[in-house]
């Protein structure tokens, strides 16, 4: 994998996976004393085998709407209407709670 196209996907990622692969790459280069490149690369690894969906783009997230909690899919865009109670995996949302597959509509206006 090329420096840019490396870069390009840790951009993609979210705040907490970003501290993750930093963490990550800098434990591989100084404590493992691996090229940088090649910590950079195995630390982004270390992050999708930890959470697959890093690179979606889409958080999936437990919220509140109105008094009433469900699972909600976020892309970044305007959510003051949600208040965040957790943060949950995509693959086991869509497993428990929708018997592996999910239709997705938009929140009420």
């Amino acid at each position: 994998m090329q420096q840019k196209e490396l870069q390009d996907l840790v951009g993609r990622l979210g705040a907490a996976d970003r501290e993750l692969y930093e963490e990550r790459a800098a434990v591989r280069e100084f404590d493992g004393l691996q090229p940088r490149e090649t910590a950079e690369a195995l630390a982004l690894l270390d992050v999708l085998r930890l959470r697959p969906a890093a690179l979606l783009g889409v958080q999936v997230v437990s919220v509140e709407i109105e008094g009433d909690e469900r699972c909600a899919l976020l892309t970044g865009r305007n959510t003051r209407r949600l208040r965040l109670v957790c943060e949950a995996d995509l693959a086991a949302v869509v497993s428990e709670q929708f018997d592996g597959a999910a239709l997705l509509s938009p929140l009420p206006g």
